[in-house]
């Protein structure tokens, strides 16, 4: 079991965070090529936000993204510090990243990254059916031990290439300023709505799992239309390096969104607007008025098997 109280755990996770805080990554932009990033920009401060797929990134920036995940969950309390001394583990295991998944990162001038979130396929070699028990479950999928197809209705003739989870939302602990949390959500938003439009396979759908108090208000910022499944209970073994993300969170509840090409465009506009604006929180409240996301309750969930 977890006992985050022994030294020696804290002392690694604590020389773990520092670790991964003093890195950098601004050299990223000139290791992948420009045509292989999905999104890139740069504003006018040298705040750059990139997307790119896993099979065009570097692997020791791949390494580096993983751990930048892990050093926010563990100052979260997401992570087990006992489990991850006792493995000697300095990132999310690489394993369970697919060449398709879309990295998105917004990075300070100096190269620190401020923000993250990916883009993630399920890993099927070929297109198979959502409803199908053969295909491979997403990660949300297996946390919660269901298939959220069984209670949120596939779109007609979607099959799993089309389908992606968003993961891993997570802002730099370093950067406390609210108003520059803010422009890093919007900024990776809008990557986001990039790297969903330049995918090769069109994505009809996202899956993932929120905190109602978290990352749900990031989608509906978006304006997506968010169905909730209540009713489900993560099953995260106790060896689970991340089990404290379901165990020591507000419930954490799987979340359904269709989309569409149309969808996609007129929200990359939308955000591309919110960032030009002068005040953020106004032009978020703004766009919240004209273009609201809405979020449905689905109830009853049952596990799979």
């Amino acid at each position: 079991m977890c006992d985050p109280t022994l030294s020696a755990t804290s002392r690694y996770a604590d020389d773990l965070i520092g670790a991964h805080r003093d890195l950098r990554y601004g050299n990223l932009l000139t290791a992948v090529a420009p045509a292989r990033f999905t999104h890139r920009v740069t504003r006018g401060d040298g705040l750059t936000t990139v997307a790119l797929a896993s099979r065009d990134l570097p692997h020791r920036y791949l390494i580096g993204l993983q751990g930048f995940r892990f050093a926010q969950y563990l100052q979260l309390g997401w992570i087990c510090r006992d489990l991850a001394y006792h493995r000697a583990a300095f990132c999310e295991p690489v394993r369970a990243v697919h060449d398709e998944d879309q990295h998105v990162l917004t990075l300070a001038p100096d190269g620190q990254i401020l923000g993250y979130v990916t883009l993630a396929t399920n890993g099927d070699e070929t297109p198979m059916d959502l409803l199908d028990p053969a295909r491979d479950r997403f990660p949300v999928e297996v946390a919660h031990d269901i298939n959220v197809f069984e209670h949120v209705a596939p779109t007609p003739g979607v099959r799993s290439h089309e389908v992606r989870e968003l993961k891993r939302f997570v802002h730099a602990r370093s950067m406390t300023d609210r108003v520059q949390r803010m422009r890093v959500s919007m900024e990776l938003l809008y990557g986001l709505c990039h790297a969903v439009a330049a995918v090769p396979t069109p994505v009809a759908t996202l899956v993932g799992d929120v905190e109602e108090r978290g990352a749900l208000r990031h989608l509906l910022l978006a304006g997506l239309p968010v169905q909730i499944i209540e009713g489900t209970e993560p099953t995260v073994s106790e060896h689970d390096l991340l089990r404290h993300a379901y165990t020591r969170r507000d419930a954490v509840k799987p979340f359904v969104a269709h989309i569409d090409e149309a969808m996609v465009s007129d929200r990359t506009a939308m955000m591309a607007e919110m960032l030009a604006s002068q005040d953020l929180f106004r032009a978020a409240a703004s766009a919240s008025a004209t273009r609201p996301g809405e979020l449905t309750r689905v109830g009853g969930a049952r596990r799979v098997g």
